[in-house]
């Protein structure tokens, strides 16, 4: 079939689209589309990774954290295997419950996490640049934002840049979780979640995000607002790599710079606790993905890219279980699709 793409010239932004199936509209350019090349041909849509043992196989589908809001992709592949499937699994997540009556506490708690201590303001705790800096950040990005000079410097960072993902036409990955979610219903394949769920009084992810460290907020706020322009423009081509499934450009991007200065299990106080809650939480998937390719012919699963990606992350997991894996490249795209 033949799929529109728009490719930009090296120095233009990337244009993204609504995650569609074929016939749909064409995308808008964003701000700074200085040349715009419109090609026709075959492409490939997002890469399938393709875990096996005997004639039972797991398609895994990678997903960018942030997407332009009007991306298009190729959805055939992901369609065929989804059709195929039993069962979609979904990321693992942690969540923290608390008895009802106990809500408000909880609720009085995060807000809690994510100002700064004794009503104080980022002008009292950060050095006079990297205040100005914000303070220019927030004008552009969150003007009508005031309170945010009392936010914690990494819940400010979060903030803020969540401002400007918005206003430079970036959202999260909800756009392909809608298109997922579209197919397996279609096909009427069974949603199973994995989810890690801690109990309020005994989860140490809100005192450890009380008790992040203030050097290593410091550092998050400024490696995210430092380049601030340079980090979108870069979320949105690894989003247009993806979609056309280039997976030398996938492999080759080199991440969020802050995603790391920023991450919780990186800034929190005591970081031990939660790297064993997040052992815990991929234990949990696997056990999922493990039952699923014992008990299905065919399962289909997303996880976050960055993880799929990773030397240490599932696949590799998976691999030491004695699972096989295809990477996207090793498989012709005909037996991609069936």
């Amino acid at each position: 079939m033949i799929w529109r793409a728009l490719l930009l010239a090296a120095s233009a932004a990337v244009p993204g689209a609504t995650a569609q199936e074929n016939g749909g509209s064409q995308p808008t350019p964003v701000d700074r589309f200085e040349e715009e090349i419109q090609v026709l041909g075959e492409l490939p849509g997002p890469p399938l990774w393709r875990v096996t043992r005997g004639d039972h196989v797991l398609w895994i589908l990678g997903y960018p954290e942030w997407v332009p809001h009007d991306l298009l992709w190729q959805t055939d592949s992901v369609d065929h295997a989804l059709a195929q499937s039993s069962e979609y699994l979904t990321s693992a997540d942690v969540r923290i419950t608390a008895n009802p009556l106990k809500a408000p506490r909880l609720l009085k708690q995060f807000r809690r996490t994510q100002r700064i201590p004794d009503r104080g303001t980022l002008d009292d705790l950060l050095p006079e640049d990297l205040y100005q800096l914000f303070s220019e950040t927030r004008l552009r990005y969150a003007p009508k934002r005031d309170a945010l000079h009392e936010f914690r410097p990494s819940a400010a960072a979060k903030e803020l840049f969540y401002s400007a993902a918005r206003s430079g036409g970036l959202e999260r990955g909800y756009t392909i979780h809608r298109a997922i979610e579209k197919g397996a219903r279609k096909h009427n394949v069974k949603k199973v979640r994995t989810v890690l769920s801690e109990r309020y009084k005994d989860s140490a992810l809100l005192d450890s995000m009380e008790e992040m460290s203030a050097g290593a907020e410091r550092t998050c706020l400024q490696a995210r607002l430092q380049g601030l322009d340079a980090q979108l423009e870069a979320h949105k081509r690894l989003a247009a790599a993806w979609a056309v499934g280039d997976l030398a450009s996938l492999r080759a991007h080199p991440g969020d710079p802050a995603a790391k200065a920023c991450d919780p299990w990186q800034l929190a106080f005591d970081s031990e606790k939660l790297n064993e809650m997040e052992s815990r939480r991929w234990d949990l998937w696997l056990e999922n993905a493990e039952r699923a390719l014992s008990n299905n012919d065919s399962t289909f699963a997303v996880l976050p890219l960055r993880d799929l990606l990773r030397t240490d992350g599932p696949l590799s997991q998976l691999r030491e279980r004695g699972y096989e894996v295809v990477e996207p490249d090793e498989t012709p795209p005909e037996e991609q699709q069936g």
